[in-house]
Order: structure tokens, then C-alpha cells, then sequence
């Protein structure tokens, strides 16, 4: 059984108060799903720890978790109570088909192109108010200043939660992937200020379209995020080594 989902502090635990504090619950249990590496199977909190920890009714968190079981996050049963869901199966399937495949980098980028604008748009036509809170929060936490192996933490953090907000778990799970195929190469776009600027900037972009569920110019957005950094990694490219297509 993995470590207690919530852990107190001196002041207990916070959470921001905002219009929807279902949302924030939601956003916050999801991080800490994540965060705490829980395994399909393991139990959560009941609601009225939760509901105590969190100091919110009970009522809020109830519908919290029914956010992240829409998600397929987690599975609610009388008398089991709450615990992390097993990936659906064809997503299941799709990981063991791909993890361990290598991949033409050429390949990769032409995939990603296709994928993400249309991750973008479904983004801004799907997401919840949690999704929202989550893409804010991982922007707000990006800077130029940071180093580049936490900058591309923080770049394939926003691309993992933005392919979470379409809710297509397949194109979620491909992009995922994706991610461990590049990282490398991607690390390239973050090796300067500018660089990391650049990435900034169009997370930003891409975000304030999906904020006003503007779908054709979030895939605008992510088309011309795509293009500038996979500037920067041309830009970037070692000596040694001819240049790909490789895209953020």
C-alpha cells in the first residue's frame, strides 16, 4: 500500500478558494495521485477524511471524485469505497504494444504535429474547470530561470495535462509516449533563456485559447508553438549529427 494520499502540516493542508471549489479538490487530489505514484488498487481516503483534512463538505468532494472517476482516474464502490483505476484496456494494450519500441525521431515529430493541435482543440472544447486549474497552475510554475532538465519536466507536465483535458485516452496515452521518445532532443529547446521564453510564451498562448474555449486557435496556438521550438532545436542541433524534424 503506497504512503497516505494527504499528509499534514503545521497548518494542515490548503487549497485555494475559488468559484468552484469542487474543482480545486479535483485539481488537487489528481496532483497528488500523481505525485504520491499510487498503483491501480490503492484506496483512497474515505469522504470524511478527505472532508476533514481538506476542510470542505462532503458534498464538495463527492463531486471531486466524481470528476476523477469520469477521468477513469478512480473507481467508487459501496463497501470498497474510492481506489486508483486500472487504464482501460486498449490504452493498457497501447503501452505494452509501444513503451518499449524505438522510434524514428522523423516519425515521432510527424505524429506529434498531427496529434496536438487536435489535442489542443479537444482541450478547449472539453476540459473541466480541475483541467483548467492544473494547466494554470503548471504554467504559473514554468520560468526561464529554472534549469533545463526542470524546464522540460514542467514543458511535458503542461503537453501530459493538456492531452488529460481532451479526453481521449488513447491520444493521451500516444502522447505520453511520445514524450519518453523525444526528451532528449526536446532538451535541446531549453538549453538557453530564450529558449525556455519560448516555450513560455506558447503554453501561454496555447492556454488563454483554452480558457475561452476558442478550439480553432488553441490548434493554432499549438501549431505555431510546434514550429518555433522545433526551431530552437534545429538551432541547437550538435555538430556531430544531422538535423531532424523533431518538435516540443
Amino acid at each position: 500500500m503506497s504512503q497516505p494520499l494527504i499528509h499534514r502540516t503545521a497548518t494542515g493542508p490548503t487549497l485555494r478558494r475559488a468559484a468552484s471549489m469542487s474543482a480545486e479538490v479535483a485539481a488537487y487530489l489528481e496532483r497528488e495521485i500523481a505525485s504520491r505514484g499510487l498503483t491501480p488498487g490503492d484506496k483512497l481516503p474515505t469522504e470524511r477524511e478527505l472532508a476533514e483534512q481538506l476542510s470542505v463538505s462532503r458534498a464538495t468532494v463527492r463531486t471531486a471524485l466524481q470528476e476523477l472517476e469520469s477521468k477513469h482516474l478512480v473507481e467508487r464502490t459501496r463497501g470498497r469505497g474510492t481506489i486508483v483505476a486500472e487504464p482501460p484496456a486498449p490504452v493498457s494494450e497501447l503501452y505494452a504494444r509501444l513503451a518499449g519500441a524505438g522510434q524514428a525521431q522523423q516519425d515521432v515529430a510527424e505524429l506529434r504535429g498531427s496529434l496536438e493541435p487536435l489535442v489542443a482543440e479537444l482541450a478547449a472544447a472539453r476540459s473541466s474547470a480541475a483541467d483548467l486549474i492544473q494547466l494554470q497552475d503548471a504554467l504559473a510554475a514554468a520560468s526561464e530561470h529554472l534549469s533545463p532538465e526542470e524546464a522540460l519536466r514542467l514543458d511535458v507536465q503542461f503537453h501530459t495535462l493538456l492531452a488529460q483535458a481532451g479526453r481521449n485516452q488513447l491520444m493521451a496515452t500516444v502522447l505520453t509516449l511520445t514524450s519518453s521518445w523525444t526528451s532528449e532532443v526536446r532538451l535541446r529547446s531549453h538549453a538557453t533563456a530564450e529558449g525556455r521564453r519560448c516555450s513560455i510564451e506558447g503554453h501561454r498562448r496555447i492556454l488563454a485559447a483554452v480558457l475561452t474555449r476558442d478550439a480553432t486557435g488553441a490548434g493554432i496556438a499549438m501549431r505555431d508553438h510546434l514550429a518555433d521550438v522545433a526551431v530552437l532545436i534545429r538551432d541547437h542541433q550538435p555538430s556531430s549529427t544531422q538535423p531532424i524534424g523533431d518538435h516540443p
